[in-house]
């Protein structure tokens, strides 16, 4: 691909994070760690792509109450252009809380994301020039299902998916045979499939099936076990790394994601993106920030090495 900006439309809020102090135990309370930040999958997509040099557009709908102002100016700093985000009257800009528990996993979330019902059909058609020039567009299921199959109709050969949730990819399912890329998660890839993954053997298998479905290419996150890539050519092609050095494991998806479409806006071999790609998820979750303040070109082509060695 030559270099080019990336467009996201989706979620841009407001993130709070508890974690527990203890084990977690139900109906119970629990001294924890409480912190609060700027997400959104989409947006987080974008923080880490502005860390690796790739210009972004947001595009995204906020209230016009506290949280709305905080999130557009914190992007804003960030160097994103937002000239096209949007600011609803009376409405309550997104949140996102996520419990941790004391090893850093996330056990469970809530979001409300009702104020990007406003990024409709008719939004998007006033903004079709900045789509139709970008070479990337990012999406991610908070949009309404109308939006995404006006997307999917005008702009299927370049938009990329995160399904954020085996909830959420529900809601994605019909949409996937009509997308560039998608990066599931093991159990985002069996709603999308239909499909059980439990073994090596039925993981390729449900990736087949997304394939088969007309999707382009799947970019399998694994968690511990490094990803998985498939292509609609029937390449198949499995990265390993086991980081041992877990603080934080929120974000590693956004960033595994950011990563692969900067190595493909860079132009390089599926095994190079695939590296970028795992090389951003290790930063990630070696940081106590949602994005890793020491991300960038220099410092993923550190771990490469550290990997190959």
């Amino acid at each position: 691909m030559n270099s080019g900006y990336v467009v996201g439309i989706g979620a841009a809020n407001i993130d709070i994070y508890g974690k527990s102090l203890v084990p977690l135990r139900e109906k119970t309370d629990h001294p924890a760690k409480v912190f609060t930040g700027i997400g959104g999958v989409t947006r987080n997509i974008l923080d880490n792509l502005m860390h690796l040099d790739i210009p972004c557009v947001l595009m995204t709908a906020v209230g016009d109450d506290i949280y709305g102002k905080i999130v557009l100016s914190a992007v804003e700093e960030q160097g994103m252009d937002i000239r096209h985000a949007l600011v609803v009257p009376g409405a309550s800009t997104g949140v996102f809380i996520q419990v941790l528990s004391e090893n850093n996993d996330m056990e469970l979330a809530l979001c409300d994301m009702g104020v990007m019902s406003h990024i409709t059909e008719e939004y998007l058609r006033e903004h079709h020039e900045v789509l139709e020039k970008a070479q990337i567009i990012v999406i991610d299921p908070s949009l309404p299902e109308e939006t995404i199959e006006y997307l999917v109709d005008h702009f299927g050969d370049k938009i990329f998916l995160d399904p954020v949730s085996d909830i959420l990819a529900e809601k994605m399912k019909p949409f996937v045979g009509r997308i560039c890329a998608v990066k599931p998660n093991r159990t985002e890839l069996e709603v999308l499939s239909g499909m059980p993954v439990r073994d090596p053997a039925e993981l390729i298998a449900a990736g087949r099936k997304v394939i088969e479905s007309g999707t382009k290419t799947l970019y399998i996150s694994l968690g511990r076990d490094g990803c998985l890539y498939m292509d609609h050519d029937r390449q198949i092609l499995q990265r390993f790394h086991e980081e041992k050095e877990m603080v934080n494991a929120s974000g590693a998806g956004d960033s595994f994601f950011a990563g692969i479409i900067c190595g493909l806006i860079d132009g390089l071999e599926i095994e190079s993106v695939l590296d970028l790609g795992l090389a951003a998820g290790i930063l990630a979750v070696r940081s106590k920030e949602v994005i890793s303040p020491l991300l960038s070109r220099k410092n993923l082509q550190k771990i490469i090495k550290e990997n190959r060695g």
